[in-house]
């Protein structure tokens, strides 16, 4: 959905009844003085050094509400000896157990009554929307958060109901700015949803940070999906430093990041233009060098260019790598005149551009663009002018034999399993002879009554080659649905798959 899209949905205030349903009382505003509420309640006057005893002996007695203490001063200015016990609303003396009442008079607790004002800012999002909210009507249970985003997928009957429950949880989570809903499933290639903003700021760029490491993204333009942190870390786990991982749908890097500052060297790549070049910034933001080399393809293309695969990519790529030096040396006489510009050197118009070039390279000789966050944000400034991330990163070209790496992440659970295919008869024989072929991570979903060997046995089909006995772990990530998991398979690529059709 595009920015001025959400922009208007942000300011929608039209209340249309979803389809099929009747029209609603929508109430126009949120009126908060209307929560106010006085507790008429009986207080123990205690010793304050036995408060925790008093707790524990009035147990099921005193007040439970959140945000509210059972324990509370007496009188104004507080006295320092006794404290107030107080209990909930509607219990009396005689509503004690008998051990209580005694417990009162052996100790002569002096009782008296005590007022509890009770306000919009004291009750949590539920027990409000419980009381906005019309009979049959629930409110939302749960919600992703995404930096300062929280997403919501709304319910047919909540929907004439979506800014009054996003202002609620706006009111109720400081660290909110931003409400949006699910609008529809995910069915395009990028694996981003249409979404509405229903409260706060139409802002859809975020951050977020998970075990250190920081992850950039415009959630209306990238995939991303907080509830697989876990999932994230239990992989990364099983790499050690030093080996190589490819990541062919990385989206921005929720396993390339981690990995590389794990120690790993990274090849990831994605489809989506967007995802791949928030998945460069995040390479910058967490200062990862060239630990991570970012690829715009398709997952079959990229996995044969890197392999070297007789008719795919590879030797294209480095045929445009050789003209390129061959280029290079009649660029040299243009090199050498920019430079000249830059120290101030050449003609009138040439020392003019000079000029220019020199105020920027020595930032730090003006007070004001030696700001730290300026610079940052000319920094940012020039990643988005500098257009989508190429294909394939300058300069880098596979060496002959392809490159060698130890782990492969498949993360696109809909349709991974599907790219299997590529692997066959993708790895040159030569080149592998004397070292283990990778070991695969693919996700995928399991439904309905299929067993992990119906996703195992689907998985060799893709391959078009049977796995070695035993060499297929299947790991349960999470439930995604009534009737559907997400699974992770792990599995050492076959020799006979890996050289199928090569000597």
């Amino acid at each position: 959905m595009a920015q001025s899209q959400l922009a208007a949905a942000a300011t929608d205030t039209a209340e249309a009844s979803p389809s099929g349903q009747g029209e609603c009382a929508v109430p126009a505003a949120l009126d908060r003085e209307s929560f106010k509420q006085v507790l008429n309640l009986l207080a123990l006057r205690v010793p304050a050094r036995q408060c925790a005893d008093m707790m524990k002996a009035f147990r099921g007695f005193t007040l439970d509400r959140p945000r509210l203490k059972c324990i509370v001063n007496d009188g104004q200015p507080p006295r320092t000896d006794t404290k107030l016990l107080l209990l909930e609303e509607g219990i009396t003396l005689e509503s004690l157990t008998p051990e209580l009442r005694k417990h009162v008079e052996g100790a002569k607790l002096e009782v008296q009554a005590h007022q509890v004002t009770l306000d919009y800012s004291m009750l949590a999002a539920d027990v409000v929307l419980k009381r906005l909210l019309p009979e049959g009507v629930d409110a939302p249970s749960s919600f992703e958060t995404i930096g300062h985003i929280a997403h919501l997928n709304l319910r047919d009957e909540q929907l004439p109901y979506r800014h009054l429950i996003a202002q609620v949880l706006l009111d109720k989570n400081p660290h909110l700015k931003t409400i949006v809903n699910k609008v529809g499933s995910i069915e395009n290639e990028f694996r981003v949803f249409n979404m509405e903003v229903i409260g706060g700021e139409p802002r859809l760029e975020t951050e977020v940070t998970q075990h250190g490491a920081r992850f950039k993204l415009d959630f209306s333009q990238v995939y991303w999906n907080s509830r697989l942190e876990s999932e994230h870390l239990r992989l990364v786990g099983t790499m050690e430093r030093g080996q190589v991982l490819v990541d062919m749908m990385a989206g921005i890097g929720p396993f390339a990041v981690p990995a590389a500052q794990k120690g790993l060297t990274v090849y990831a790549n994605d489809l989506n233009p967007r995802s791949t070049h928030y998945l460069a910034v995040n390479a910058r933001l967490n200062r990862l060098g060239e630990g991570v080399r970012v690829f715009n393809m398709d997952g079959r293309a990229f996995l044969r260019l890197l392999c070297d695969t007789p008719g795919g990519p590879a030797e294209e790529v480095r045929h445009q790598r050789e003209q390129q030096r061959q280029q290079k040396p009649a660029e040299e006489p243009r090199q050498a005149e920019a430079a000249a510009v830059a120290t101030g050197a050449g003609s009138a118009p040439q020392a003019a551009a000079g000029a220019v070039t020199g105020a920027a390279e020595g930032a730090a000789a003006s007070p004001t663009a030696a700001q730290p966050a300026k610079r940052q944000r000319t920094k940012e400034k020039t990643s988005e002018e500098q257009g989508p991330v190429p294909p394939v990163p300058e300069a880098f070209a596979p060496p002959v034999g392809g490159i060698m790496f130890d782990h492969v992440v498949m993360n696109l659970p809909a349709s991974a399993i599907e790219f299997l295919d590529a692997f066959n008869g993708t790895f040159d024989p030569t080149a592998w002879a004397h070292r283990p072929l990778p070991t695969v991570h693919c996700y995928t979903f399991k439904r309905g009554n299929e067993t992990e060997a119906d996703i195992v046995a689907k998985a060799e089909g893709y391959l078009g080659g049977s796995m070695e006995e035993g060499a297929c772990t299947v790991h349960t990530v999470r439930d995604v649905a009534p009737n559907k998991l997400m699974l992770c398979l792990s599995f050492r690529v076959p020799k006979a798959v890996a050289f199928n059709g090569r000597s």
